[in-house]
């Protein structure tokens, strides 16, 4: 069992088993959380995690073991207020996908933040160097400690 912050729902966890996924809240239920994960603008699961001091990217049923090195992260805008989200293991493309972010009517009312509500681009910034996956790593592992 794998458990991961839900960063597109506040208060719940993601549960990751053999047989799929859960969401649970969290005032039920105080976790070990091993990584965070969400889910894309059409619903796509995606994550990263740490198990047995391994890291993980997760992508709807696929789950990646890769080492920091391994793995490029790159989150770009395109035309059309659109974004592309991607992620490749050992050259190879694991994940593509397209995307116009959900932008926040306060953030012309309120000058609210127009990225906080964009999971990919939140996971693209976790992943954006390999000094920052060790870091991650590294922070789920302190995390443990408590």
């Amino acid at each position: 069992m794998i458990i991961l912050n839900n960063y597109s729902k506040t208060r719940t966890y993601i549960i990751l088993e053999s047989t799929g996924y859960s969401i649970v809240e969290k005032d039920k239920t105080q976790l070990a959380r091993q990584g965070v994960g969400g889910f894309s603008e059409d619903g796509q699961l995606l994550g990263i995690y740490v198990d047995a001091d391994k890291f993980f990217f997760l992508y709807n049923d696929n789950k990646y073991e890769t080492n920091p090195d391994e793995i490029i992260c790159t989150n770009a805008r395109i035309d059309d207020g659109k974004r592309n989200f991607q992620v490749k293991i050992k050259d190879k493309v694991v994940c593509d996908i397209t995307y116009k972010p959900y932008i926040s009517p306060f953030v012309l009312t309120f000058g609210d933040d127009e990225d906080e509500f964009d999971f990919l681009l939140y996971l693209s910034n976790l992943m954006l160097s390999k000094d920052s996956i060790l870091n991650f790593i590294k922070g789920m592992n302190n995390l443990k400690k408590f």
